[in-house]
């Protein structure tokens, strides 16, 4: 969903997940925090650097071949648990 957005993205684990749901507000029980996955806007390369591949030979971008999602604001959230996440 991010990447179809232009955003990059990056998992982050070994994070204090009892922290997290305090300070997001994120509801005990059905939710748990294995990870949080960084999204923002990617590094762009200079046109001298121009590669197909990044630095671990992964190919990313739009291959027209989409597969089904949930809605974004079903799984994406703006600084708070169910608060919208503007990306317009």
């Amino acid at each position: 969903a991010c990447t179809s957005r232009g955003l990059a993205t990056c998992p982050m684990e070994g994070i204090d997940a009892a922290g997290v749901r305090k300070v997001l507000g994120v509801p005990r029980g059905r939710y748990s925090i294995p990870l949080i996955v960084c999204a923002g806007t990617p590094y762009r390369r200079s046109v001298n650097e121009v590669s197909e591949t990044d630095d671990v030979g992964m190919s990313h971008g739009d291959d027209g071949n989409f597969s089904p999602r949930y809605k974004l604001d079903e799984v994406v959230f703006g600084n708070a648990f169910g608060v919208a996440c503007d990306l317009e």
